[in-house]
C-alpha cells in the first residue's frame, strides 16, 4: 500500500506501514480583541492585555468620546482542541482518529477496521466502527 501525507496540498515524505500522525495546538491564548487584535487574559476585572484594559482600537457609539476603551473580546478559533491525530495500523487494518479536548493527556478515538474475510464471523470481509463508551 502506498500512503502519502500532504500539508496545504504540498506532498511529504511518504509513510511507514503503520503511521502516526499528529497536529499539536497551541492553546495558550484563549481570547483575542476583535478590534485590536492583542492577545487577552480574562482577570476579574474583565480583560486585558498585559496589564492594559485600554484598547487602542477602540470605537465609542457616544460623540465626542477620547478613543479609549475596553477590549472587545472574541474566542480564538481552535483554542479549545489540544491535538487531533490520524494513525493507521496495517497488521489490524485499521485507522483510528483521535481528537484531544480540554485535558491534555486524553483523547476522544475512533476506530474503523475491517474484519478479515477468512474470519469465522457473520462479520466477515465487513467495516467495524469502534466508538468509546463509558464501560
Amino acid at each position: 500500500m502506498f500512503a502519502a501525507l500532504t500539508v496545504d496540498g504540498t506532498t511529504v515524505n511518504s509513510l511507514d506501514d503503520d503511521s502516526s500522525i499528529k497536529l499539536i495546538f497551541d492553546a495558550d491564548i484563549e481570547f483575542r480583541c476583535s478590534a485590536c487584535g492583542a492577545d487577552l487574559v480574562e482577570t476579574p476585572h474583565g480583560f486585558d492585555d498585559n496589564g492594559d484594559n485600554a484598547c487602542p482600537a477602540y470605537q465609542s457609539d457616544e460623540p465626542g468620546a477620547d478613543g479609549a476603551g475596553p477590549h472587545t473580546p472574541e474566542r480564538v478559533a481552535l483554542s479549545w482542541c489540544n491535538s487531533a491525530g490520524i494513525r493507521t495500523d496495517e497488521a489490524d487494518d485499521a485507522i483510528t482518529l483521535s481528537l484531544s479536548t480540554g485535558h491534555p493527556f486524553g483523547a476522544f478515538t475512533i476506530t474503523v477496521r475491517r474484519v478479515p474475510d477468512d474470519a469465522d464471523s457473520p462479520l466477515a470481509g465487513r467495516l467495524l466502527l469502534h466508538l468509546p463508551y463509558p464501560d
